[in-house]
């Protein structure tokens, strides 16, 4: 099959290298044009930019302002492909680009949909605490992520891993999958499972003031804050040392456990974090400090103060005076 691929992520980059190895041709590239910074600099090139000059060298690179205008459209048409694979792009195609080819579009999208429509999904589902994660190809409609399911893949991460491993890791999943999905349309025996518009849930773009972390929150999530926010707000929090009116210290943190360092959990009793508020330093030893959470404590691995680069906690310790009744807001 002749395949137009329109993507621009990271995400994308697996089922493109799949792609281009594999039986099928792989006629052109869309991407995001290079958008100009309020400086007056151009930013950097796209990661499926950067494809096109490396294994997808002689792949046509195009990057219009808009994919549906009068104009793409019409470069569309002249590539007379089959299909168009959409995976990490960002716009809604028009019902007009999807007319360009003989079978219209798929696209791979980082969730179990109907559930984190948008352009978060693998962080959002992190955010929500969702176990199960996975990956979708779905056949494209004019709206965001609705179309009938192709196909689904999904698998449990360890609570270790952050969304910059999981979406590494769901990218290569969702290649063989997009592959699948080719063979089945090619052969004409492909499935559709239109999704329940009545469990959809959707996922916004992170803003930056989403990081800061509300620590009447429970200690799990507050780590799936942690988890879901990387590399991208990040979570963090200010400083205000017990008894001292200065300006509080803007700090990143984490990553967070609930046990020590030698995996047990912290060694005081309810009625002794019930004494600390939430977002109280509750216990501090030469390596680690625990911060009161809604329903326990959590144990800082790593703090990063305003201006300075990312630090293990026992580092921190040893340059800053953080003592027990300190508070975190």
């Amino acid at each position: 099959m002749k395949i137009i691929a329109i993507a621009n992520g990271g995400f994308s980059i697996p089922t493109l290298r799949m792609l281009k190895e594999s039986e099928h041709t792989l006629s052109a590239v869309f991407v995001m044009p290079i958008r100009t910074k309020r400086s007056g600099e151009k930013a950097g090139g796209s990661p499926v930019r950067v494809a096109v000059n490396d294994f997808l060298f002689g792949v046509p690179l195009f990057d219009p302002d808009d994919v549906n205008s009068r104009e793409s459209v019409e470069i569309l048409n002249s590539l007379e492909a089959d299909i168009i694979f959409v995976c990490d792009y960002g716009k809604i195609l028009s019902s007009e680009v999807l007319a360009t080819t003989k079978y219209g579009g798929i696209n791979l999208h980082g969730s179990l949909l109907p559930k984190y429509r948008g352009s978060a999904p693998i962080n959002r589902a992190i955010q929500a605490g969702e176990r199960e994660l996975g990956v979708s190809v779905i056949v494209i409609e004019p709206k965001v992520d609705a179309g009938p399911i192709v196909a689904t893949d999904s698998y449990y991460p360890s609570i270790e891993e952050t969304a910059i491993e999981i979406e590494e890791n769901l990218a290569q999943m969702g290649a063989p999958l997009v592959l699948q999905t080719l063979k089945k349309i090619e052969n004409g025996n492909i499935a559709l499972l239109p999704q329940d518009a009545r469990v959809a849930s959707k996922a916004p773009k992170l803003r930056k003031e989403e990081g800061r972390i509300d620590w009447i929150r429970p200690s799990a999530t507050i780590i799936d804050q942690y988890r879901a926010f990387q590399p991208w707000p990040r979570v963090y929090s200010d400083w205000i040392k017990d008894g001292v009116s200065d300006k509080p210290l803007r700090v990143i943190l984490g990553p967070f456990t609930d046990v020590d360092e030698d995996g047990k959990p912290i060694d005081l009793s309810d009625s002794e974090l019930n004494a600390f508020p939430c977002g109280t330093v509750v216990k501090k030893t030469k390596s680690s400090f625990w911060i009161r959470t809604g329903d326990g404590a959590l144990r800082v691995k790593a703090v990063q103060p305003a201006g300075k680069k990312n630090m293990p906690a026992e580092s921190f310790l040893r340059g800053y005076q953080l003592g027990v009744g300190d508070k975190f807001i």
